[in-house]
């Protein structure tokens, strides 16, 4: 995935070489350099200058790339058959390749430190008891990425490196490679054979990506960048969530369309930040929440009762091409933009606004606030 205006980054162990093309979101770019990590299984790839990329990714600390819920992106195969002990469901083996990208969620659990040459892992494990879309990797999966939410913006955890296995039932079995919510009652290859009693609670297995916050400094070096932003108009955000294809089909991702259902326009996911492929509808958090809807409420201030309506706004220098008016009214007819306005920064692309009306509210003087965006892109 893009890390810079000319610069990807992957799995050093899945190969490359300069002269090759790379497509990302249907443009080409061709490599003209590598930077293998001396350290880690991290590879950086250098595309030619004469075509910069679109948009890139933010790196996520180490201080927000663990204990959380991350969204993994990779292009593994198809769920197999099913994995069973006796009668008992474990999983599923890997089925076939079809280089489909796809995407799941899981909790990041931990650090790993790696082995010399492999560098800080991290670890996520396959849980029944999950999240509603828990995801494991495969073969295929390798080089993908592995994003958190943090500070407002989804950035880079992580590139995708191993998964746990394989496994067998016994020794006169073909081992097999699976995604397995419990390996109770399976051999399991490490450094040996070694058999997993099947107790009661479930022993899931896991997989594990090159945690980009331990080589900041490497990757920094290499790119000269210094964690910057580049802008993001609404043509360089679809290309971070939908397929060429699904681009190019203005009914399913334009700004006017809902390509999630969950009656927000993606014009409205653009702009207050919530997932617009994951159906998410939910109000912002006051005083600290960094994506969702507006959320209006009546405080007291110096002794008076007025409307407020809280919202996250892309910032002027982001390049988003968004204007945001917050407008309130008395008989929902007449709209009024007037209310005094107070920001705190998030990071350099969002900013969390507080519009406080002018005029008081009362129980026999009512008053309602809604929020207008429109796009000039």
């Amino acid at each position: 995935m893009p890390i810079a205006p000319h610069f990807f980054i992957t799995a050093k162990h899945i190969g490359g070489g300069i002269g090759s093309v790379s497509d990302f979101h249907g443009d080409s770019y061709t490599v003209i350099a590598s930077h293998p990590s001396p350290t880690t299984d991290l590879q950086i790839w250098e595309v030619d200058h004469s075509k910069p990329f679109p948009t890139f990714a933010p790196f996520a600390s180490a201080a927000g790339d663990t204990l959380t819920t991350a969204t993994v992106i990779g292009r593994g195969t198809r769920r197999g058959v099913p994995v069973t002990v006796g009668e008992v469901l474990k999983g599923w083996k890997w089925g076939s390749s079809d280089n489909v990208q796809r995407w799941g969620r899981n909790d990041v659990e931990g650090v790993l430190p790696g082995d010399p040459g492999v560098g800080e892992l991290l670890f996520c494990n396959f849980n029944a008891q999950a999240l509603p879309d828990e995801c494991h990797l495969s073969v295929g999966d390798s080089g993908g990425g592995m994003f958190v939410l943090e500070n407002g913006l989804w950035r880079l955890a992580g590139v995708h490196y191993s998964v746990e296995g394989p496994f067998r039932h016994d020794s006169s079995e073909v081992p097999f490679d699976a995604a397995l919510f419990d390996i109770g009652g399976l051999e399991v290859e490490n450094s040996g054979w070694m058999l997993v009693p099947d107790a009661d609670e479930d022993v899931p297995s896991g997989f594990l990506s090159s945690r980009i916050s331990s080589s900041l400094a490497w990757i920094r070096s290499v790119t000269g960048e210094e964690g910057s932003l580049p802008e993001e108009s609404y043509s360089a955000w679809q290309r971070l969530y939908f397929t060429p294809a699904q681009v190019a089909t203005p009914a399913t991702t334009g700004p006017l369309a809902d390509y999630d259902s969950d009656n927000v326009g993606n014009l409205l996911e653009f702009a207050l930040n919530p997932d617009p492929t994951f159906n998410e509808r939910a109000i912002m958090v006051a005083n600290t929440g960094v994506r969702g809807l507006p959320f209006a409420r009546v405080e007291t201030i110096f002794g008076a009762d007025h409307v407020t309506i809280e919202f996250v706004r892309r910032t002027a220098a982001s390049g988003s091409g968004l204007a945001y008016e917050a407008r309130f009214s008395s008989d929902l007819a007449n709209w009024d933009a007037v209310g005094t306005e107070n920001v705190v920064a998030i990071n350099p692309r969002w900013e969390r606004v507080k519009i406080v009306d002018s005029l008081t509210t009362n129980a026999t003087t009512r008053r309602f606030a809604r929020l207008a965006v429109t796009l000039s892109e």
